[in-house]
């Protein structure tokens, strides 16, 4: 299964490459719609991700150009965008507008309406470890509610946005030793309790420290 996002704003590809971090698919990107045109002629995706907004070609003219090639045609189109050009987006071909800020289960719900994802299982642990965050705008800290491999539940009273970058310290009590954990994550639902993160950088030997404290 793969997957092309198309967006010329690195947060947003971020962000959606966070919503997609447990599923079993190749994800390709492309920056503008020029891009997202050669990249679906060579790999024929099984679902395109579009921004409108872009420099070269925007979303809309890409969508027209790829649903007037016949052997591209039959690929889903799904736009995702702050503007409000719904109708010329549909009108285009795409088969559905999403406005922006969205969040993951939203987007994995719109996302599963066009290609059957599975999605890989990974063990939570309940904890209430401490962790220090700092922000574009500050710092906060708070508990980590519950975690994975892939991300955690941060349960904060610090206001955080879906879509914000956030820098995580933590301690992981593993081998009778306090192993230091730095990541760097992305907010990518509120949840009853905090904010659902997904890792978007986490060094391959935290990582295993991370498993290890999972599964003990």
């Amino acid at each position: 299964m793969k997957l092309l996002i198309v967006d010329d704003m690195k947060s947003f590809l971020d962000l959606e490459r966070a919503f997609l971090r447990r599923a079993d698919c190749r994800l390709l990107t492309a920056a503008t719609g020029l891009e997202a045109i050669k990249v679906a002629q060579t790999e024929k995706p099984d679902l395109i991700i579009l921004d409108i907004e872009m420099p070269e070609l925007d979303g809309i003219q890409a969508t027209r150009i790829l649903k007037a090639n016949p052997g591209l045609a039959s690929i889903p189109v799904v736009i995702f965008s702050s503007t409000s050009r719904k109708d010329e987006a549909l009108a285009a071909g795409a088969q559905e507008f999403i406005s922006k800020p969205v969040d993951e289960d939203r987007f994995l719900e719109i996302i599963l309406k066009y290609v059957p994802l599975k999605f890989r299982k990974e063990e939570r642990k309940e904890t209430s470890l401490r962790c220090v965050f700092t922000f574009e705008h500050g710092q906060g800290e708070g508990r980590i509610a519950d975690i994975s491999v892939s991300g955690l539940l941060l349960a904060t009273d610090a206001p955080m946005m879906v879509g914000q970058p956030v820098k995580l310290f933590f301690s992981l009590p593993v081998d009778a030793i306090d192993k230091e954990i730095q990541a760097e994550a992305i907010v990518v639902r509120k949840a009853t309790g905090g904010y659902g993160l997904g890792f978007s950088y986490i060094s391959e030997g935290a990582k295993l420290y991370l498993a290890d404290f999972v599964k003990g």
